[in-house]
């Protein structure tokens, strides 16, 4: 018995959407490299504080957690399901696709541990950093300690790009693993 899980033209259409959601979550993270975390380096040249950085990282990583982390996981779970719909496909040309698709997603879920082993330290010391910084009561008091934390966060918010790159990678490298199914046929 046919369904619309099984219509071919439902399979390449959930296929496409699957295929740009990788790529949207990876140009997402190649955003944060390219654009937002230089943005918040240029207050090095300015006189912008070290705590005015910090709290512009802050809100970077609360966005990334609200949508990239939640996008990735439903990508993932619709990437299951496609996976499982191309398998028990009847027909072989189609169903051969769940191999190309298991192994984007096997490829996907790397993120989650070099997210955690790689990045998310980087997060939690500059996320603590900034509430150090905003403990302190006096002015000056905050002023030397701001000045004394600036190179350390500069370091990190090198650091945390650095290790972003395999943010951006991973995604696109699951995106080649399908367009090389995809082609295959």
């Amino acid at each position: 018995m046919s369904t619309i899980l099984s219509d071919p033209t439902f399979l390449k259409a959930f296929a496409a959407l699957n295929v740009t959601s990788l790529a949207a979550i990876g140009g997402a993270a190649t955003g944060m490299y390219i654009f937002s975390i230089p943005t918040i380096l240029t207050a090095q040249r300015s006189d912008s504080s070290t705590l005015t950085m910090l709290k512009q990282f802050h809100h970077l990583i609360t966005l990334g957690r609200k949508y990239m982390q939640n996008g990735a996981k439903i990508q993932a779970l619709a990437l299951c399901l496609l996976t499982w719909l191309f398998y028990r496909h009847p027909d072989p040309d189609i169903s051969r696709l769940g191999k190309f698709f298991l192994m984007a997603l096997v490829v996907l879920v790397q993120v989650a541990w070099y997210e955690v082993v790689f990045v998310f330290p980087i997060n939690d010391k500059l996320v603590e950093m900034e509430g150090r910084l905003e403990k302190v009561c006096g002015e000056e008091e905050k002023g030397e300690m701001d000045r004394a934390m600036r190179e350390e966060v500069l370091g990190l918010l090198e650091d945390w790009r650095k290790w972003h790159f395999g943010r951006i990678v991973i995604p696109f490298a699951a995106v080649g693993v399908v367009f090389a199914g995809l082609l295959s046929m």
